[in-house]
């Protein structure tokens, strides 16, 4: 029995040593990006902008994303007029945060440095006016606060379900009726978004010149061709070859080693 106590409190013992080597190399990881990120704006604003995006790609590496990391790859690119490069990582911030003024000024920027001026096919306004409400909050943030109202949902309720006086009944079930309400729309907006995000993936043309076919191979026709850091949306693929659109409705075939998708 004693040695049964001891086999019992060594694996214990180890379990916990192996627990606390765990979350000591979370807290050091985090600690040694949060030095690098620091080091990074630094050399950022001194100009030396390759050693920056060296010090944000390792951070990257290590298993962190944050549109303050992709904002700032943004910007060194930027500054060394990689314009393909910043415009892949302003919409990869763009997408952790949609409304960041900061995103969306410095990604027009880069956007009017494009050979490719594509113009947008009309929307109907009520896709326009759900897709405004939508990017309010990331598809993160729409599901959390489904899931705190419905925590208030269930809170009310309960109460009203004790409750004796009517009065009050009628006033809980009233709110309780409308955190559900608002349970039910901001989750069901918040897999809208998500199921719209997977399928509509975008990409960013990377080639300083690309051609265009009507099939996916190098003996079709050419349709037209595109330029370095021009937004298109990919429909489907096939071995080397991406069928993707443009945001004036034309579409074609080009090889998949010229674009990056922005995920």
């Amino acid at each position: 029995r004693s040695l049964q106590k001891w086999i019992k409190k060594f694996k214990m013992k180890k379990i916990i040593i192996l627990c606390s080597f765990f979350f000591c190399g979370i807290i050091f990881s985090q600690t040694e990006n949060e030095v690098r990120f620091k080091s990074g704006v630094e050399l950022y604003n001194k100009g030396d902008y390759n050693e920056a995006i060296n010090l944000f790609v390792k951070i990257i590496n290590n298993g962190e994303h944050s549109d303050e990391l992709y904002f700032n790859l943004g910007n060194c690119y930027y500054k060394l007029n990689d314009i393909p490069n910043s415009i892949y990582y302003f919409e990869k911030a763009l997408k952790l945060n949609p409304n960041d003024k900061d995103i969306l000024n410095n990604l027009t920027y880069s956007q009017n440095m494009l050979i490719d001026k594509i113009d947008q096919l009309p929307s109907n306004q009520l896709s326009d006016f759900i897709n405004y409400i939508s990017m309010f909050f990331s598809i993160k943030q729409w599901l959390v606060l489904g899931i705190v109202f419905l925590y208030f949902f269930l809170i009310l309720f309960v109460i009203y379900f004790f409750k004796k006086d009517s009065n009050a009944k009628k006033n809980y079930f009233i709110l309780s009726s409308t955190f559900f309400c608002l349970t039910i729309i901001f989750i069901l907006t918040g897999v809208t978004k998500f199921e719209n995000q997977k399928s509509n993936i975008q990409a960013i043309i990377f080639e300083k010149k690309i051609d265009f076919r009507t099939e996916p191979n190098y003996r079709s026709e050419i349709q037209f061709n595109l330029h370095e850091g021009t937004k298109v949306n990919i429909i489907d693929e096939l071995d080397d070859w991406v069928s993707v659109e443009l945001s004036n409705g034309a579409s074609g075939w080009m090889e998949s080693k010229s674009i990056k998708k922005i995920d």
